[in-house]
């Protein structure tokens, strides 16, 4: 695989050392790897380990330098032929974005850190199809202000070459004797990029020289790095010599020689990529950036500074006084504890930021984009598509993954009632699906219609979305494709027009998998033979938890307790009229009893929106009448299959909540508006939780708990058992969508 990474420049900086550490783990593992920047210290270190550097002006926003930026790296992936571009920083990034949208190539970013958002810069950042963060609050930072999807964006760590950065493998003697360092002199450590927005501490080490030097009399501060603002804190160094009369802060400028810049100090102050190089040469560390401070790194501040990504991002400033303070604790600190302190940091760096980890984490990334980009589709998917709804869209994830899990080049065209959302969300092609035109246009080269997953034969909703399914299959009848009915249920069919259109049409197909019995059952009366009919599961049953670094960050944000349930109600008129936004009695029923389910079991409530266009109304008003627990209403199907591990129960009138429920083995109630829910509570063995939302009684929630909690030990036993079987079965659907793709 050929792989272009772009950044602006390769000069001393922690975004900088990613690249190079990463560009050079790639090449070790066998990838084509070539680097586009303004160039930097760093370019020889790239060079030595056989990687091409193609220098452009990538740093700026000036309109000359991004024209030439445009056409010199137009040219360079016309010739290469990369298969991946990925962009490190926004001006690079917007530049390959632009590219993107003319050439072949797939298009990912990484982000390092946060940075100042205006209106201009909104609207020109291009983050691609897939972006990597450096930690938690980054990514928190990309949905916040750009509204990417948080399944878009996968976590990564700054990993460290652990055995490079070693102590048995530096020479931080030479140093030493080379800026005639005494080898008894107590020295500070300080890396970074010399620029206004950065350096903020190295101006203040010299601020605290006065406070530090009376108590440490051989003082040693070492500064490396460059930058803008480089000339100004020279000479407040030049003004500390001269006043001492001797060298005690040394500016060294870029050097490529950190490893042994760091191993000459006793101690580091400093923050990101550059902290977990000290930590990894097992030195004590001081954690002060720009962005704010935490001090000394132990066992007691680990937890806050990951969530930083070691930058303190979000911790009050720091002062002089506080840095001063930090380093004569650990001057005073006897050594047996300074080196104990510098082994513990090592084990930090061994257990969760080597490069090698880093490097894995980029390669499921390129992973997903092995699909070239195309055109046309060969598979068309038709279903309830682009409504923000999280249950019908986290099935339509889940198929697209399952299908390309097994044909990585797989073409897929979406119908979609939000085309440019789902074709961001799930790296598709997407088109309106009431443009009819476009459709029968799409048709002309597909060789496959999937009309599912979901209810979609139905008439419960109206007859019109069952007339435009049975449309959209007779199109794809007409143009000559293979017709699949996946993991559908079926029904209610009331009319009996509905029936003899589903009959007709369910006839046609060349495949159909039905997800509960009840729907087979119904099939057959509509003389559709046994024969035909395969028993499914629902995609959603295939969704994957996302990270538990991530998922450990949303319990926090959202401040989730540890003992917790959650509850999913479904607008609609069962809850009484709509305009009065959910002030039925049916909405204090539950309340009253939800109230009394977590007083009596002390649990949290998770009040959970299935579909925030239609459920956030609903769902408020519940949670204000319970009156307590916490309102989610922006998780993602992977982020709440994450968090259902520390759930007791679920209670849920959506179907998919039941199913993601189900999927991660925890107990559930179910209150039903449709058949579907009965049926699929009957499907797995769990019928005897479920009632009715038209006759539910004041206390029955309660008195459902209560046995649902005697019984829990048994139902955690069967559930796993149900959903590795119904997992099963929705693998199967992905294997026949593709054996039908290539028989046609």
């Amino acid at each position: 695989m050929k792989i272009l990474m772009t950044l602006m420049g390769l000069e001393i900086g922690g975004a900088e050392t990613h690249v190079v550490e990463l560009s050079k783990s790639l090449v070790a593992r066998g990838y084509d790897i070539s680097v586009a920047s303004k160039g930097g210290v760093y370019v020889s270190e790239l060079e030595r380990a056989g990687i091409r550097h193609y220098n452009l002006p990538l740093h700026t926003k000036n309109p000359a330098a991004l024209i030439k930026s445009y056409f010199g790296l137009k040219r360079i992936i016309k010739r290469e032929r990369f298969d991946i571009v990925h962009a490190h920083a926004r001006i690079p990034a917007f530049v390959c974005g632009l590219l993107a949208k003319s050439m072949d190539f797939r298009f990912i970013t990484s982000t390092h850190g946060v940075y100042k958002v205006d209106p201009l810069l909104l609207r020109i950042s291009d983050w691609g199809e897939h972006a990597v963060a450096v930690s938690c609050d980054v990514k928190q930072y990309l949905i916040d202000n750009y509204n990417i999807p948080s399944d878009n964006i996968s976590l990564t760590i700054n990993g460290i070459d652990t055995e490079r950065f070693s102590k048995a493998n530096t020479d931080g003697a030479r140093v030493r004797r080379e800026l005639g360092i005494d080898a008894s002199a107590f020295t500070v450590v300080y890396v970074s990029r010399i620029d206004v927005e950065a350096a903020l501490p190295g101006f203040l080490l010299c601020e605290a020289v006065g406070g530090l030097i009376s108590e440490i009399p051989e003082l040693r501060i070492l500064i490396v790095g460059s930058g803008t603002a480089y000339g100004e804190l020279k000479a407040k160094a030049d003004n500390i010599n001269k006043q001492y009369g001797r060298e005690v802060v040394t500016l060294t400028g870029a050097r490529t020689d950190v490893v042994d810049l760091i191993s000459a100090g006793d101690i580091f102050v400093g923050v990101s990529r550059a902290a977990l190089e000290a930590m990894s040469e097992e030195k004590p560390v001081v954690l002060a950036g720009a962005q704010g401070y935490i001090g000394i790194f132990d066992e007691r501040v680990c937890d806050l500074a990951v969530s930083t990504n070691f930058c303190c991002r979000g911790e009050r400033l720091p002062d002089a006084e506080l840095i001063a303070n930090d380093i004569l604790k650990l001057y005073n600190m006897d050594a047996p504890s300074r080196a104990r302190l510098g082994e513990y940091n090592r084990s930090v760096i061994l257990s969760g930021y080597s490069t090698s980890r880093m490097t894995d984490d980029y390669e499921k990334v390129y992973s997903m984009l092995t699909a070239p980009k195309y055109k046309r589709g060969e598979i068309i998917i038709s279903g309830y598509y682009g409504f923000k709804n999280m249950g019908d869209d986290s099935l339509l994830k889940s198929m697209i993954d399952g299908i390309r899990a097994l044909r990585p080049d797989a073409r897929i065209t979406v119908l979609s009632n939000s085309p440019t959302l789902t074709a961001e969300s799930c790296r598709v092609r997407a088109i309106n699906r009431f443009n009819l035109p476009k459709i029968a246009r799409e048709m002309r080269s597909a060789k496959l219609l999937i009309s599912g997953g979901g209810s979609l034969l139905q008439d419960g909703t109206s007859k019109k979305s069952l007339f435009y399914y049975v449309t959209i299959m007779r199109m794809a009848k007409r143009a000559g494709l293979k017709l699949m009915l996946y993991a559908n249920g079926l029904g209610p069919l009331v009319d009996s027009s509905s029936r003899r259109l589903a009959a007709e049409i369910m006839a046609k197909a060349d495949y159909i998998s039905l997800r509960d019995d009840r729907s087979r059952q119904l099939a057959r009366e509509l003389g559709i033979p046994d024969s035909k009919l395969r028993p499914s599961a629902d995609p959603a049953f295939l969704t994957k938890p996302c990270e538990g670094e991530w998922t450990e960050y949303i319990e926090k944000r959202d401040g989730i307790a540890e003992r917790c349930f959650v509850v999913s109600v479904k607008e609609g008129d069962n809850f009484g009229d709509k305009k009065s936004r959910g002030g039925s009695d049916l909405v204090g029923r539950l309340a009253g009893d939800i109230r009394e389910i977590a007083q009596r079991y002390s649990l949290m409530p998770l009040f959970v929106p299935m579909h925030n266009g239609k459920d956030m109304d609903i769902t408020e008003a519940l949670a204000k009448r319970v009156g307590c627990g916490k309102l989610l209403p922006h998780l993602t199907a992977s982020e709440l299959c994450a968090i259902m591990p520390r759930c007791e129960l679920v209670i849920g009138t959506r179907l998919h909540m039941l199913i993601f429920a189900a999927a991660m083995g925890v107990p559930m109630i179910g209150v039903s508006y449709d058949p579907k829910i009965d049926a699929f509570l009957d499907y797995i063995g769990q019928r005897e939780y479920c009632y009715d939302i038209r006759t539910i009684a004041s206390g029955e929630l309660c008195a459902a708990v209560e046995k649902l909690i005697a019984n829990r030990d048994k139902i955690r036993t069967e559930l796993p058992k149900s959903a590795e079987r119904l997992r099963a079965l929705a693998r199967v659907d992905c294997q026949e969508a593709i054996e039908l793709v290539t028989e046609n």
